[in-house]
């Protein structure tokens, strides 16, 4: 029986997101470390400090986002769908820059459904 108000998928979310913690510790000191070198970026070096965070950004994320496809392609359609989206809303509490680059795709491609 589920709980009102409680996700369908929290359990087996929050288990993905704790082997996600545990499987990506360098990588995720790592986007820590990039992000903290490019805050302290002057001029002349903040480009490439800012390409070396969105690089490890994009690798944690894509690391992240594996995981998700790899449950999800067990699923029905409509089901899979409502994991994705809990999913996601956990995943982004993790990783704040998923939100930022879901609201960017929707705004370069307003159909998708990310």
């Amino acid at each position: 029986m589920r709980l009102p108000g409680r996700s369908r998928f929290a359990d087996v979310i929050r288990a993905q997101l704790d082997l996600y913690l545990e499987e990506h510790t360098d990588l995720l000191r790592r986007v820590e470390e990039s992000r903290q070198a490019y805050d302290r970026a002057r001029a002349p070096g903040a480009e490439e400090a800012y390409g070396v965070y969105m690089d490890a950004v994009e690798e944690a994320e894509d690391a992240l986002l594996e995981l998700r496809d790899r449950y999800a392609e067990t699923m029905a359609a409509r089901e899979r769908r409502r994991y994705e989206r809990e999913f996601s809303r956990a995943a982004e509490r993790l990783l704040p820059t998923l939100q930022a680059r879901r609201h960017y795709q929707r705004a370069v491609d307003p159909d998708s459904t990310t």
